[in-house]
C-alpha cells in the first residue's frame, strides 16, 4: 500500500563497451531511462547516437514469425524468466531464416492446395449446369460461332460490367460467389470475342480452362472434379497437420527468437537516452531502490564504469516515476485512481482511501443482499474468468451491498425475509439523512488530514499550515462541525465565545493571508498587487471556501437519497407486480430487479466516483504523477 521507491541512476562508461554493458545489465532491468543529453550540458564533446538501428529487422521478422504461426496469445501469457535467449544477432537471423524457410514451404504448399480446392469447387458448380449435355467438353469449348469462357472477377468489376450488360456483345452467368470474387461463365459470338475477352479482361477477369483439367462428356468430367476435389480435402488436411506439427516442434525456439530479438532491439532503444564523448558513454535514469540495491555489488566489481545514485529529493531536474504497490484486495482499485491521475512520487498513494471508502459508499447506497450477491457474481466472473481488473471493484461493490443488505434487512426488495441490523431507511428517514451527511464529514476530514501527511512528504509548509485542506482548514472544518453539533444537542457553546470565535478565526486568518506570508517567508515583497486588489479578490476566495465546505458537505446527502431510491423503487416494483396476478407478478419482480441492478446499480457506481473525484480528490490529490515505464516491459509487443 505504498508507492515503489526509486533512486536516480547515472552511469558512465567505455564507449566500446556501451552493447555489453547494456546487454548485461539494462535492458533487462527496471531502468527507467532519461534523455542523457538533457542533464549533462555540462559535459563537453557529449553528443547523441545515431538513430540506426541494427536489430529492426530481427524485430519485424521474428514477430511476423510468431504470428503466423499463431504464438501471439502465448507471447503475453509468459513469464518463464528461464528460457533461452540469444546475445548474437547473427545466430538470431540464421535461426529465423531457417524457421522462415520451412515454414514458408508448408505455408506455401498449403495456400497453393486450398486455390486449386477452391478452383475446384467452382468448376464443379459449373458442370453441374453442363451435366445433361452428351457432348464431349472439348468439343463444347470450341464451338464454331460461340465462344465461352468461364472463370471469377471481383465484386466490384461484376457490379461495373451489370451496367454496360445492354451494350455488351455477350451473355454473362453468375455460377457462384466468394467474399470478394463472383465466378461466371459468358458466352459471345465469335466475331465479337476478340473485343468482348478484352473488356472482360480490363476488369480483372481470370479464366479457368476446365477442358485443360478434365476431359469426356460434363457427366464424367464432374465425376473427375469431384475425386479431385476428394483428394485435395485430404491433402489439404495433410498440409495444415505439417503446420500444426511444425509450430508444436518449433514453438519454444520460435518464442525464444522473439524474445531474444527484442532483447536486442532494447539495445537500440537505450541508445535514444543515451549520449557519448569520444571515450566515454553516460546512461542516466530512475531504477527501483530495491533493484538497484541488488546490481550495486556487481558494478562495483566492474572496473570499466563507475555510477552514482541520488535520493529523489535531491535531483532537481527530474520527478521519479511512480509505481504503485498494493496487495490483492486493493489492486483493483487502481483502476479508479488511474481514471483521475497517478499519484505524484512523493504523495499518499490513494488507492487503499479509495477502496474503503468506495466500498462503504456503494453499500449505503445499494444495500440489498440478493442484489449484491449477483452483482459479487458478476465481479468474480469478470475478475476471474475474463481476467478484467476492473471485475474486482465490481466484486468489492457486490460484497458491500450484500453486507448493507443486511444492514437494512432487503433481499431483492423483500423488507420482510430478513431483521435488519441497523434500520430500514424509509422507517427513519431522518435518521438515514443525518448518517449520510455524518459519513461525508468523516471522510472530509480524512482528505484534509491526507493532504497534511502530502505536505509532509513535501515540505511545503505552506500546504500544511496555511492551505484551506491543511491544518487551517481541518481545525475550521473540525471546530465548526464539533461546535455545531454540541450546541445543538446541548442548546449551550461547548467551550467559551471567546474561545469558539478564536478556534473559527484564527485559520480563517491564516488562509487569508496565505499570500503574504510565503512572500515573507521567501522575501518577496508581500502583497504583488493594490493592496485593495487584494483584500477584494481574497476575500471572495475565502467566502468561495466557507461556501465549498458547506456544500461539499451537503453532496453527501446523495448517500442517503440513493439509499432512499433504492427503496422507493422497489416500492414501484411490488405495486407493479400487486396489480399483476399469478405467474405475471413474479416476472414483474423478476424485470424489475434486473432493472433496478442494471441501471440504478451503474448509476449509484458513477456517484460513488463523482464524490470521490469532487468531494474527497480535490483536496489532497493532484494527479500529477509520471507512469513508470521500465525498460524490460516497455518495448514488448
Amino acid at each position: 500500500m505504498s508507492i515503489l521507491k526509486m533512486k536516480f541512476v547515472s552511469i558512465v562508461g567505455l564507449n566500446e563497451y556501451f552493447d555489453d554493458f547494456v546487454l548485461k545489465y539494462i535492458v533487462d532491468s527496471g531502468m527507467q531511462l532519461e534523455n542523457a543529453l538533457s542533464y549533462l550540458e555540462t559535459v563537453k564533446g557529449l553528443t547523441p547516437y545515431d538513430g540506426n538501428n541494427p536489430y529492426y529487422d530481427l524485430v519485424t521478422r521474428s514477430t511476423a514469425l510468431v504470428n503466423a504461426m499463431g504464438l501471439k496469445k502465448e507471447l503475453k501469457e509468459s513469464t518463464d524468466s528461464t528460457r533461452q535467449i540469444y546475445d548474437s544477432a547473427d545466430e538470431i537471423r540464421s535461426d529465423i531464416a531457417k524457421l522462415e524457410e520451412e515454414y514458408r514451404g508448408h505455408s506455401e504448399h498449403l495456400e497453393k492446395t486450398k486455390e486449386m480446392l477452391n478452383k475446384c469447387i467452382h468448376m464443379e458448380k459449373q458442370l453441374e449446369l453442363l451435366a445433361n449435355l452428351d457432348v464431349d467438353i472439348k468439343a463444347f469449348f470450341n464451338f464454331e460461332f460461340i465462344k465461352f469462357r468461364f472463370g471469377k472477377m471481383p465484386r466490384k468489376s461484376y457490379e461495373q460490367l451489370q451496367l454496360m450488360s445492354n451494350d455488351l456483345e455477350a451473355i454473362a452467368i453468375p455460377v457462384s460467389q466468394e467474399k470478394d470474387f463472383i465466378w461466371l461463365i459468358y458466352f459471345t459470338p465469335r466475331n465479337f470475342s476478340e473485343k468482348v475477352d478484352g473488356i472482360f479482361s480490363s476488369l480483372y477477369f481470370e479464366r479457368t480452362r476446365i477442358s485443360d483439367e478434365v476431359q469426356g462428356t460434363p457427366s464424367q468430367a464432374l465425376r473427375q472434379v469431384r475425386d479431385k476435389i476428394t483428394s485435395l480435402r485430404s491433402e489439404m488436411k495433410d498440409a495444415e497437420k505439417a503446420i500444426r506439427d511444425f509450430t508444436s516442434k518449433h514453438r519454444e525456439k520460435a518464442i525464444n527468437l522473439y524474445y531474444s530479438s527484442m532483447r536486442l532491439n532494447r539495445v537500440s532503444e537505450v541508445r535514444k537516452y543515451a549520449a557519448h564523448t569520444m571515450k566515454s558513454f553516460y546512461i542516466i535514469g530512475w531504477m527501483p531502490e530495491k533493484e538497484l540495491n541488488r546490481l550495486i555489488p556487481i558494478l562495483d566489481k566492474d572496473e570499466k564504469i563507475i555510477y552514482i545514485h541520488k535520493e529523489p529529493d535531491t535531483e532537481k531536474l527530474s520527478h521519479p516515476p511512480t509505481e504503485l504497490k498494493n496487495n490483492r484486495i486493493f489492486r483493483p482499485f487502481e483502476t479508479l485512481v488511474r481514471m483521475y491521475g497517478l499519484p505524484s512520487y512523493n504523495e499518499v498513494d490513494p488507492t487503499p482511501f479509495v477502496a474503503l471508502t468506495y466500498f462503504l459508499m456503494f453499500g449505503f447506497m445499494f444495500g440489498d443482499v440478493g442484489q449484491g450477491l449477483v452483482i459479487l457474481a458478476g465481479g468474480i466472473f469478470m475478475l476471474f474468468k475474463l481476467k478484467i481488473a476492473f471485475g474486482g471493484v465490481i466484486l468489492g461493490a457486490g460484497i458491500s451491498s450484500t453486507l448493507f443488505g443486511f444492514v437494512y434487512g432487503s433481499v431483492f426488495g423483500f423488507e420482510d425475509w430478513l431483521p435488519p441490523l441497523w434500520m430500514n431507511p424509509m422507517h427513519d428517514i431522518n435518521t438515514m439523512l443525518i448518517a449520510g451527511i455524518g459519513m461525508g464529514m468523516a471522510l472530509i476530514i480524512v482528505a484534509m488530514v491526507l493532504n497534511i501527511v502530502n505536505g509532509i512528504k513535501a515540505h511545503d509548509l505552506a500546504s500544511i499550515f496555511l492551505d484551506k485542506n491543511g491544518i487551517p482548514g481541518f481545525v475550521f472544518y473540525l471546530g465548526g462541525i464539533v461546535s455545531v453539533v454540541y450546541f445543538y444537542l446541548n442548546n449551550k457553546l461547548m467551550v467559551s465565545a471567546g474561545i469558539t470565535a478564536a478556534i473559527l478565526l484564527i485559520p480563517i486568518l491564516l488562509m487569508f493571508f496565505k499570500e503574504p506570508i510565503e512572500n515573507f517567508i521567501h522575501k518577496r515583497k508581500a502583497i504583488a498587487q493594490s493592496k485593495g486588489v487584494f483584500f477584494v479578490q481574497t476575500f471572495f476566495e475565502l467566502f468561495d471556501v466557507v461556501l465549498s465546505f458547506l456544500s461539499n458537505t451537503i453532496s453527501f446527502i446523495r448517500l442517503s437519497a440513493f439509499a432512499l431510491n433504492h427503496v422507493g423503487l422497489f416500492m414501484a416494483v411490488f405495486i407493479l407486480a400487486e396489480m399483476a396476478s399469478g405467474f405475471g407478478s413474479v416476472v414483474a419482480i423478476i424485470i424489475g430487479n434486473i432493472l433496478i441492478i442494471g441501471l440504478e446499480g451503474l448509476i449509484v457506481g458513477i456517484q460513488g466516483l463523482r464524490l470521490e473525484y469532487y468531494e474527497l480528490f480535490s483536496r489532497f490529490f493532484t494527479g500529477n504523477g509520471k507512469p513508470y515505464k521500465p525498460l524490460k516491459k516497455q518495448y514488448f509487443s
